[in-house]
C-alpha cells in the first residue's frame, strides 16, 4: 500500500510539472539559461512559489533520474539567487527581493530541494547561495527584532515567522560553522524559535534551553492558554498548521544532513499538535472551526501534510500517520478532476483568469508538499497508522468564544471571533464535504465590504455540551461613495448550544438594523452546503416526503421554496426552523461564491445556501428593521420526529428561547437574554447577554 501511494504521488508530481513547464514557466529575456515560475516578481509570494517549484523539480529530477528536470530546477534556483539583493539581476518588476520579515520563507520551504540539488551545484551556485544566506542572516541578526504577542491587533503576533526566521539562522549556523557570526546566529535563532509556539507560562519557566532558563529567552506569548491562535484577527487553525509545517521542514532538514536538532525546536510542538489534532476530519481535511479568509482547501490545507509528518515521525503519533495517508487521497483526487495535470485548474478557474500571481502561488503548494513526501520518505521511520478514527474531542477557548464537541458521529462547534464573524457547525463526523465556514448558520447580510466588531461574549461548557451568548456589530468598512463613513449598520445578538445528546445544536439570533442601509441580500438561518468536486457536484434535500437533487454548477441562479420548515440534507443532516422563518429556501448561485475575504472577486468553492426567504435583492432597510428573529435546530442522523414539537419562546423584554426534544428523547430548553437589562423568563432570571441551557428532569427544567 505504501509503495503504491508513493508511486501515485510521484506520478502526480510528474504530471503537474509537465503542466507547469508548459504553462507557468518563463525564460528570462537575454538570459536563456535562467527561468522562473509564475510571474517572477520580487514580491514575496512570487519568490516563494518559484522556490517551491525549484524543490519540486529537484526532487522529481532525482527521483526520475532526469537530467533535464534537474537542469530546469537549477535554472529557477539561479534566477532566485541572481534577483536577490546580493545578485546582479532585477526580477520581472524591475526590483530585487530580500531582507525583510518573510524573505527567507521560500528558502526554508525548499531546503529538501536544495539538498537534492547540491551535488549538481557549480562553484558559482554555492557562492551565490552562501551570499544570499549570509545577507539574510545578517539582517535577521542585526535589524529584525524578535517580537511576540497573543493579539493580532498588536501587530506583533508572529508565531510562524519567528519559527522560519529562527530556523533560517540555525541552518546557516550549522551549514557554515566557520562564519564569524555563527554563534550569534544560533543564539538569535534560539530566541526566535522559543518565541514561536510561545505560551504565557513560558515567562516563568525554568526549563533550560542552550544553558539558560526559558524565562530569560521569553519575549511574549503568541498563543492563547488553550493553544488557539489569533493570527489575522480570528481563530486561525490554518496558521497553527503553518507553524508546525515549518518545524517539520527544520526537523527533516537536520535529520537528512546529520546535524543536531536545536533544543528550541521541540518547545510546545507536542502541546500545539495535541490541540491541532482536534481540528481534523478523519479524512485528513482541516476542520477550520474559526473559518478561513483564503481560498478554501488550498494553502494551509496543503501544509497540513508536513505538519502531519512532524507529528508522525518526531512525535510518534499513529493518528497523524493515518491522517497523512487519507489527506493524500484528497489531494490526488482533486488533481484527477483536472485534465491538464493542474491541482486547482478547474475549481480555481476564476482566480486563474483574474490573478496569475495568486493562482500560481496556490498551484505551487501541493507540488512542494508532494516533493517533501517523496524526499522525506527516503529516511523517515513512521509508526504504524492508527486503526481507528480520531478520538472524541471536548475543547474550548474563552478568548475566541470557541467550542468544539466531536465524537464518532457528529461535529459541533461555535466560534464568536471567526474569520467573517460568528460561525457554527453541526455536521456528520464522516462528511467533511459538508463543511463551509463563512458566517455559517448566522444571518447573511450582504454588504459591499463588511467588518465585524466584537460585542458581548460569555459561555459555559459541560461534559458533552456548551452554551454561549454573544453579540457582534457589522460595519460597512469600505462603502462605495467618497466621504462615506465606516458605519455600524446592523447588530446581531445570538445564543448557541450543543445539546448533551451528542448530535444536536440549537441557535437563536436577533439581527436589527442600526443605520438605514442597502443590503444586497438578507438570508436568515444561512446554512451553507458546498456542492463541488469533493462530493461529485450532487446534493440531495428531503422536505417531508419530497426529495430533490441539485447539480452544480447550474446554468443560471435558482431559488427553490421547499414549502417546509424542516430539511434533511444528504439523508444525514437535519435543519429545522422553529421560529422566525415560515419556509426554508435553497439558494443556488450560478457560479462559485466562497470568496477570499480581502479579494471578494476571487472565488474558490461552489456553495448552496439553505435559509429563510431573502426577499428582493438590494433592498433599502430603515434603522430599527428586524432582519432576523430566529430559532434553528440541527441534528445529525436524527429520527423523523426530530423538532416536530419544537417551540419558539419570545418575550417583549428581549428574552428568546427554544424548547425541543433531543435525539436522546430528553426535553431541552435554551433561554437567552438579548436585552440590555436583567429579565425573567420561565422562572429563570437572566442577566443581559446571558444564556442558559436546561434539561427536563421529572417534569421540571434544570439548568445544566
Amino acid at each position: 500500500m505504501e509503495d503504491e501511494r508513493q508511486n501515485r504521488c510521484r506520478a502526480a508530481l510528474k504530471r503537474w510539472l509537465k503542466f507547469a513547464s508548459d504553462n507557468l514557466l518563463r525564460h528570462v529575456s537575454g538570459h536563456p539559461e535562467l527561468a522562473y515560475y509564475g510571474t517572477g516578481e520580487s514580491a514575496h509570494w512570487a519568490v516563494q512559489s518559484n522556490m517551491n517549484v525549484v524543490a519540486a523539480l529537484a526532487v522529481a529530477g532525482v527521483e526520475e533520474a532526469d537530467p533535464a528536470m534537474v537542469e530546469r530546477a537549477l535554472s529557477l534556483f539561479r534566477y532566485a539567487m541572481r534577483t536577490h539583493v546580493t545578485g546582479d539581476l532585477a526580477a520581472t518588476d524591475g526590483a530585487q527581493w530580500g531582507r525583510h520579515w518573510i524573505s527567507v520563507l521560500g528558502a526554508e520551504r525548499m531546503t529538501h530541494g536544495v539538498n537534492a540539488l547540491e551535488p549538481y551545484f557549480t562553484a558559482e551556485d554555492r557562492e551565490r547561495y552562501r551570499a544570499f544566506r549570509f545577507s539574510e542572516a545578517d539582517f535577521l541578526l542585526r535589524e529584525y527584532p524578535v517580537k511576540a504577542n497573543m493579539l493580532n491587533s498588536s501587530g506583533e503576533n508572529r508565531p510562524e515567522s519567528n519559527i522560519w526566521n529562527g530556523g533560517f539562522l540555525w541552518r546557516a549556523a550549522l551549514d557554515y560553522p566557520d562564519a564569524p557570526d555563527a554563534a550569534l546566529w544560533r543564539e538569535k535563532g534560539t530566541r526566535f524559535l522559543l518565541n514561536g509556539i510561545s505560551h504565557a507560562l513560558d515567562a516563568a519557566s525554568e526549563q533550560r534551553f542552550d544553558g539558560r532558563p526559558l524565562r530569560e529567552w521569553h519575549v511574549g506569548f503568541n498563543f492563547t492558554p488553550n493553544y488557539s491562535l489569533d493570527h489575522h484577527g480570528y481563530m486561525n487553525v490554518g496558521y497553527s498548521i503553518i507553524c508546525l509545517s515549518n518545524l517539520a521542514m527544520l526537523y527533516f532538514n537536520f535529520r537528512e544532513r546529520g546535524q543536531r536538532l536545536p533544543e528550541a525546536l521541540s518547545l510546545h510542538a507536542d502541546d500545539l499538535w495535541r490541540t491541532v489534532k482536534n481540528f481534523f476530519f478523519d479524512d485528513g481535511r482541516l476542520l477550520r472551526i474559526g473559518g478561513d479568509t483564503r481560498a478554501r482547501y488550498t494553502y494551509c490545507q496543503c501544509y497540513a501534510l508536513p505538519a502531519l509528518w512532524l507529528a508522525a515521525e518526531f512525535l510518534r503519533d499513529a493518528d497523524a500517520v493515518r491522517l497523512r495517508a487519507r489527506y493524500l487521497e484528497l489531494l490526488l483526487r482533486e488533481q484527477e478532476c483536472n485534465c491538464d495535470g493542474s491541482f486547482y485548474g478547474e475549481r480555481l478557474r476564476g482566480i486563474r483568469e483574474q490573478s496569475t500571481y495568486y493562482y500560481t502561488r496556490l498551484e505551487s503548494d501541493p507540488a512542494l508538499v508532494l516533493s517533501q513526501e517523496l524526499r522525506w520518505r527516503r529516511f523517515a521511520a513512521l509508526p504504524e497508522p492508527a486503526a481507528e478514527p480520531l478520538p472524541e474531542c471536548l475543547w474550548s477557548d474563552p478568548f475566541h468564544g470557541a467550542y468544539l464537541r466531536k465524537n464518532r458521529r457528529a461535529v459541533r462547534s461555535f466560534v464568536q471571533r471567526g474569520a467573517a464573524g460568528p460561525v457554527a457547525l453541526c455536521l456528520p463526523a464522516d462528511r467533511s464535504d459538508l463543511a463551509e465556514w463563512e458566517g455559517n448558520l448566522f444571518c447573511r447580510i450582504g454588504l459591499h465590504r463588511c467588518e465585524v466588531r466584537q460585542g458581548r461574549s460569555s459561555g459555559r461548557v459541560g461534559a458533552d455540551c456548551f452554551v454561549h451568548c454573544g453579540s457582534v456589530t457589522y460595519v460597512e468598512s469600505q462603502p462605495y461613495g467618497e466621504g462615506e463613513g465606516h458605519y455600524p449598520v446592523a447588530e446581531s445578538r445570538f445564543a448557541v448550544a450543543a445539546l448533551p445528546d451528542g448530535r444536536s445544536m440549537l441557535l437563536l439570533e436577533r439581527v436589527v438594523v442600526l443605520k438605514e442601509s442597502t443590503f444586497d441580500r438578507v438570508i436568515p438561518v444561512n446554512l451553507q452546503i458546498p456542492n463541488d468536486l469533493y462530493n461529485g457536484f450532487r446534493r440531495s434535500y428531503r422536505a417531508e416526503r419530497e426529495c430533490r437533487e441539485t447539480a452544480a454548477l447550474p446554468d443560471a441562479a435558482e431559488t427553490i421554496d421547499t414549502g417546509c420548515r424542516k430539511l434533511t440534507i444528504e439523508g444525514r443532516l437535519t435543519v429545522a426552523a422553529l421560529g422566525g422563518v415560515e419556509s426554508l429556501w435553497i439558494f443556488r448561485p450560478a457560479e462559485r461564491e466562497a470568496a477570499l475575504l480581502h479579494a471578494p472577486a476571487l472565488k474558490s468553492l461552489y456553495i448552496e445556501t439553505v435559509g429563510g426567504d431573502a426577499g428582493a435583492p438590494f433592498r433599502r432597510y430603515p434603522a430599527g428593521t428586524v432582519l432576523a428573529d430566529t430559532a434553528t435546530a440541527l441534528a445529525v442522523d436524527a429520527p423523523e420526529t426530530f423538532a416536530a414539537a419544537g417551540e419558539f419562546l419570545s418575550t417583549a423584554d428581549g428574552v428568546r428561547g427554544v424548547r425541543i426534544r433531543g435525539v436522546d428523547g430528553v426535553q431541552y430548553r435554551l433561554l437567552a437574554n438579548f436585552g440590555d437589562g436583567e429579565a425573567e423568563a420561565s422562572g429563570v432570571l437572566l442577566a443581559a447577554g446571558e444564556a442558559v441551557l436546561q434539561q427536563e428532569v421529572q417534569g421540571e427544567f434544570e439548568t445544566i
